[in-house]
């Protein structure tokens, strides 16, 4: 069955244009790491549409958090995001990575004005990479994208290879599939592959944000800290949903990879 996968709105130019376990669906290339870890989450190696052997990282849900008013384009107290936050970090070129906003049919049906909350929902999250990175997200295109109930590793190869014609940046995908049972999904490349994908959840925008960090961490290269490790890391389940900030360790990676997807 083919993907649609269709640019509804473009900002530039685009060249080219347990019973937890048991959901996922993979062929005989994937290898289950180690079944469902202590935090919930279930590590597969495997090959993506392109051919590089990654790990995927599939999430549980997360918890429920009242919904920011800043964050909610509907509410009157709705603060819009965009992509010029200037943090002082003269040590550091800006690194500008473009970013394709991505929604199946099931989210758009649910929310009319989908553009704004993938907006902010992107431009929020990535505060905190301008911060400790000089990584700058930039938007390039709102597409819409129909998704397949057929678990959440594959809809997130099914979206890796339905935005294959792209160049280089982030693919970030949001769901609403009844299938996807999980909080986010997302390759963990050990190189640049130069296209990353990854899809979250829909949770609400406050929530969502919280995962959209976490999963574009495992997109630079991240895997998960022990949840009973005591690092206070966005890559550490405990933490994941209340903090935006990496461990050192975490940090350094993400940092000697902040010039991958360009």
């Amino acid at each position: 069955m083919k993907t649609a996968f269709t640019l509804l709105v473009s900002f530039a130019l685009l060249a080219g244009s347990s019973a937890f376990a048991q959901k996922f669906e993979h062929n005989h290339r994937d290898i289950v790491e180690d079944g469902v870890r202590e935090d919930g989450s279930v590590s597969i190696r495997t090959v993506d549409p392109f051919g590089n052997k990654v790990r995927v990282v599939v999430e549980p849900k997360g918890p429920v958090l009242p919904e920011a008013p800043y964050d909610n384009p509907e509410d009157p107290r709705f603060v819009m995001q965009s992509d010029e936050m200037d943090y002082d970090r003269a040590s550091k070129a800006r690194v500008n990575i473009d970013v394709y906003a991505c929604a199946d049919e099931e989210y758009r049906a649910a929310y009319s004005n989908w553009t704004s909350r993938l907006n902010q929902i992107i431009e929020t999250a990535d505060n905190a990479y301008v911060r400790d990175f000089d990584i700058n997200w930039i938007i390039q295109g709102y597409y819409s994208w129909t998704s397949s109930s057929i678990g959440p590793s594959g809809i997130l190869s099914q979206l890796a290879s339905a935005a294959s014609g792209l160049p280089n940046g982030l693919v970030m995908g949001f769901t609403r599939d009844s299938s996807f049972n999980a909080g986010g999904i997302a390759y963990v490349y050990s190189s640049n592959p130069g296209l990353g994908t990854s899809v979250c959840l829909d949770q609400g925008t406050s929530s969502t944000i919280y995962a959209l960090r976490h999963e574009a961490g495992h997109n630079y290269g991240c895997g998960h800290d022990a949840s009973n490790s005591g690092k206070v890391c966005m890559m550490n389940y405990t933490y994941a949903y209340s903090v935006d900030y990496f461990d050192s360790a975490h940090d350094s990676l993400v940092n000697s990879h902040r010039t991958w997807f360009q």
